[in-house]
């Protein structure tokens, strides 16, 4: 399972191994929030835990010596969106 929170704790996002939502958890912080602001931190915490995903699989290949032939998301890549996230 992978997991993105934001700094706050406020939302926190959870997915599967192949980037499945598992779950989105608001804490009480988030009822402080807009509508709108708690869609967007759902939505771009969901797509950091998503790209978190992606790159276990791509790093599995990596270790497992197979060539990565699918677009899976390198680490600085991942970090630069992780970077984005000001909440």
């Amino acid at each position: 399972m992978f997991e993105a929170a934001a700094s706050d704790a406020s939302v926190i996002v959870k997915v599967g191994r192949y980037g499945d939502t598992l779950g989105v958890q608001l804490e009480p912080a988030a009822m402080e929030l807009t509508d709108a602001e708690i869609a967007n931190r759902i939505v771009r915490l969901n797509t950091l835990a998503y790209l978190r995903s992606q790159l276990a699989l791509r790093l599995e290949m990596e270790n497992n010596h197979v060539e990565v032939t699918v677009p899976l998301p390198t680490e600085a890549q991942v970090e630069a969106y992780a970077a984005t996230i000001d909440f």
